[in-house]
């Protein structure tokens, strides 16, 4: 045993268990022995500091636990003095790694047989190391590999964000913005939190994937799984993987909070279902388009909406805005491509942009929004009333906000036409001048043919968007009354208690049973 490991290792002296050597080592304890029998295997890494190679040196400590006897001790030096012998022989030819001490030593019949080895005191993490055993019986030797710094280096892109714990503390509040946080905080804390479920990234085969599309911010992939046949299809989303957007605290911010929606909303059929989220990727319910692209498929197409078609597709709006708002955070972004089609439905998606709304402190009700950051396309009337100057600008609360937003949405329901000119969407004047016709309570025109209209869907239609363009914010309904109006008047009008609000004018067969 001693000429074999005389081949690989080298054995430097030690005093006995528990004492000091006299050399300045520290003293070994009992308890930090790898033990195999009666013997222990200690491994020491060498001290590599200098770059220097260690000193090969050789000698066997024998301690003896217990009292032996004059002959069984001749016969033990002369094992000894043989086994000095071959190992100085090896020495010129051994490319040392790591050193071994081994010891003969009385088993504590009280405690568990160990087999293995333990580094010495002054061991160093991170170690890289390879693992080898010649067999059962044979102890594992530990190899010191090299270890490189360029190799560090060259890992990590040279332009990567340095990312830090802080980005994943369970607090948002410094990237939520327009509160006043001296008097605010947020209504619960899983609004500040996300619930990750990273394996089903690592369960899925993402070599599989079919690029779909890019927005503003995210590229969405499809993703399929057939089970017994059937085919199911998901998506993926994660940032733009053209690169334009880095990875910062406040992108994370943004893929946590529409998780965290979609999680918190998932008994809702207005909004799509989640089914895996991790840093800044979700996988998701899988929709064929968004409400900008059906309506204009459909007007290429010269296919009309009935009026009872349009009123449903408005309780899809104000449904999933009251949904979204149930759980206590607004959207903040409304617009067409944020409402996906599903089975017959329209669906909203994308919580980027998401606002939590948070508490008073001392009274407990609902903070109002003192500030604004977004732009002016598309914007609420106190946002416009914000960012114009207007002196009679009052905070709302953040629901109100969305509630408003959502009156655009009806109107490009009810009339197929936009308050908000795409077209122009970058002309600030042109911005600036629609924007200051709102603050001064002058509303897009509604076609005389609707406007007239004694058809009871219009009316309906026209009588909600009355409720969303309240011109004072207190005298605004809730997105849920607005919702529950126009389902009672679709029940009204359908003499059905439970009428369907499913809609497939472009004929593609969405319909179910």
């Amino acid at each position: 045993m001693v000429g074999s490991l005389s081949r690989l290792l080298r054995v430097r002296r030690r005093g006995n268990v528990g004492a000091s050597s006299g050399s300045g080592e520290p003293p070994l304890h009992p308890s930090s022995l790898a033990m195999s029998g009666g013997e222990v295997l200690e491994l020491e890494q060498p001290d590599s500091s200098n770059n220097q190679r260690p000193e090969k040196r050789s000698t066997i400590s024998l301690i003896s636990c217990y009292p032996i006897k004059s002959f069984a001790g001749v016969v033990m030096l002369v094992v000894v003095l043989h086994a000095n012998s071959l190992i100085n022989s090896a020495n010129n030819s051994i490319d040392d790694h790591i050193t071994v001490t081994k010891r003969i030593i009385r088993p504590d019949y009280d405690s568990p047989s160990i087999r293995g080895v333990l580094h010495s005191v002054d061991r160093k993490f991170p170690r890289t190391v390879n693992i080898s055993s010649h067999g059962m019986n044979e102890p594992t030797i530990l190899t010191d590999v090299p270890y490189s710094k360029d190799f560090e280096r060259n890992s990590i892109p040279s332009k990567a964000p340095l990312i830090t714990p802080e980005w994943y503390e369970p607090n948002s509040l410094g990237l939520v913005g327009g509160y006043n946080l001296k008097k605010c905080k947020p209504k619960h804390d899983w609004q500040s939190k996300s619930f990750p479920n990273c394996n089903m990234f690592h369960e899925t085969n993402l070599s599989e994937m079919k690029f779909l599309t890019s927005g503003t911010i995210r590229s969405v992939f499809e993703l399929s799984e057939s089970i017994d046949g059937h085919v199911n299809k998901f998506v993926y989303k994660n940032l733009d993987f053209n690169g334009r957007h880095d990875v910062t605290p406040k992108r994370i911010d943004q893929e946590r909070k529409d998780a965290v929606v979609l999680e918190r909303t998932t008994s809702s059929k207005f909004i799509p279902s989640i089914h895996a989220y991790c840093s800044t990727v979700v996988i998701m319910e899988h929709a064929p388009r968004d409400m900008e692209s059906y309506n204009e498929k459909r007007l290429a197409r010269n296919i009309t909406i009935s009026p009872l078609d349009r009123l449903k597709i408005g309780i899809h709006i104000a449904s999933g805005v009251a949904d979204l708002h149930s759980v206590d955070f607004i959207h903040n972004d409304l617009h067409e491509q944020q409402f996906l089609y599903k089975d017959g439905l329209f669906k909203l998606n994308d919580f980027n942009f998401a606002k939590p709304m948070y508490a008073d402190k001392y009274t407990n009700g609902t903070c109002t929004l003192p500030k604004f950051t977004m732009g002016l396309f598309g914007r609420s009337l106190e946002e416009l009333q914000y960012k114009t100057g207007y002196e009679g600008f009052t905070p709302s609360t953040p629901d109100k906000i969305d509630v408003w937003i959502m009156g655009n949405l009806l109107y490009t329901i009810l009339t197929d036409l936009q308050v908000w000119n795409k077209k122009t969407r970058g002309d600030e004047n042109i911005k600036l001048k629609r924007a200051k016709r709102i603050v001064a309570g002058k509303r897009p025109q509604i076609p005389k043919r609707i406007e007239k209209s004694n058809d009871p869907s219009h009316v309906a239609m026209m009588n909600a968007l009355d409720m969303t363009w309240k011109y004072n914010w207190k005298e605004r309904p809730s997105a849920r009354a607005i919702a529950n109006y126009l389902i009672g008047e679709l029940r009204t009008i359908t003499s059905e208690a439970t009428p369907d609000i499913r809609i497939d004018f472009l004929n593609e067969g969405s319909r179910k049973v």
